[in-house]
């Protein structure tokens, strides 16, 4: 039976949108010019995925701090900052450690097994991984995420004001957007001047982040909770309206693919006029993907139908458990001949629908799990 107060939307936007995680980790393996680095990487390739990849990369993890920041604040409240804390730990908290510590270092491992470089997987645990081949997977947000909520409850804590707040209706105006786009463009042209796009930070071991991107998991978190706090979404609260923004994703997005792979190439300027115009892109698409989205799903797929409904039920493990599943497929699929057009999407397919299963018929299902996925 339907919740008459649920966002359904919301939960359909965050489920679509670990859908395109597993695609853009899935179309990484058959992108022209894959990273090195990347588990698994197939000499058919193309640079229609090179394309798919630099596009969805931008939004995808900001939309999921948006969202996350949207039901904390009315969790916190309900349930308390102690309680809170604990339930974000069992859901959050404990699978991020499990993650990083038990289920990153095979799937890192895999970029050692598909080059079958002679290394067991045990060497490579006590050894390269705790080096230059340290990562998180895609673990490393759950880390930063209970971060934030422990960050959120400590201000929670010391804040009446925010303790004491009720949501109130406004209508956001454009200087509203225009300020945020701009605070977000001006502190990742800051970092720019320090860490390369592409950069990971990995040397502390617990929070593994991308530097250029932190004001962006801080920012869109941040707006998340103001959107909570203005009653954006609400049947008589603020709707964004899907044609203006859909305009402005679209000219983003094709203005930022013309800069990436015609202009950047050979640009020979100065370094912060090329990074400059990179920020400026990448947030103007980040945003309007997230409020494009928003408007269209809003308007077009808000309910619960049971394929909605069981994709956002399941969306969170099939996010924790589809590297173990989608990387070792792709590896599969490495010999086999089969036109590139149908391998990738087969692979990508396969790696979602299975991990989805897995997570409904298993990990829902299994005692102690059940509370957190």
């Amino acid at each position: 039976m339907s919740q008459p107060n649920r966002i359904f939307f919301l939960d359909n936007l965050r489920a679509f949108n670990i859908m395109l995680v597993v695609l853009l980790h899935g179309a990484m393996t058959y992108m022209a010019y894959a990273p090195q680095w990347w588990y698994v990487v197939d000499s058919q390739n193309s640079l229609f995925f090179t394309l798919l990849v630099l596009l969805v990369d931008i939004p995808i993890m900001q939309i999921m701090f948006f969202v996350a920041g949207y039901f904390a604040l009315p969790s916190l409240r309900k349930r308390g900052i102690q309680t809170f804390l604990k339930n974000k730990f069992i859901r959050v908290g404990a699978p991020w450690i499990f993650g990083a510590l038990f289920l990153a270092p095979p799937t890192a491992y895999i970029m050692y097994f598909s080059r079958q470089l002679p290394v067991s997987l045990v060497e490579f645990w006590i050894g390269d991984f705790w080096g230059a081949a340290y990562q998180q997977s895609v673990y490393w947000f759950l880390g930063v995420l209970f971060f934030f909520f422990i960050v959120l409850s400590l201000i929670y804590n010391l804040n009446p004001r925010l303790r004491d707040a009720t949501p109130q209706l406004s209508n956001p105006s454009w200087k509203l957007f225009v300020m945020f786009w701009a605070i977000m463009t001006l502190m990742m042209l800051f970092i720019h001047q320090f860490f390369e796009a592409e950069t990971w930070f990995t040397q502390l071991y617990i929070l593994v982040i991308q530097p250029l991107r932190v004001p962006l998991y801080i920012g869109y978190f941040w707006l998340g909770l103001y959107a909570y706090q203005r009653g954006w979404f609400r049947a008589d609260g603020y709707m964004p309206r899907l044609w203006p923004w859909s305009a402005l994703w679209l000219v983003s997005g094709l203005l930022y693919l013309a800069y990436r792979i015609i202009i950047a190439p050979t640009f020979s300027g100065p370094p912060i006029i090329n990074q400059g115009i990179y920020v400026v892109l990448f947030n103007s698409f980040c945003l309007s993907s997230l409020m494009g989205g928003s408007a269209f799903f809003q308007a077009k797929v808000n309910g619960d139908g049971p394929i909605w409904k069981s994709m956002s039920a399941n969306s969170y493990g099939i996010y924790y458990i589809h590297p173990l599943i989608l990387y070792p497929l792709a590896f599969l699929f490495l010999d086999i001949s089969l036109p590139l057009f149908v391998k990738a999407p087969l692979v990508i397919l396969l790696g979602f629908v299975l991990s989805w299963a897995v997570t409904a018929l298993i990990l829902k299902k299994l005692p102690g799990l059940q509370r957190v996925f």
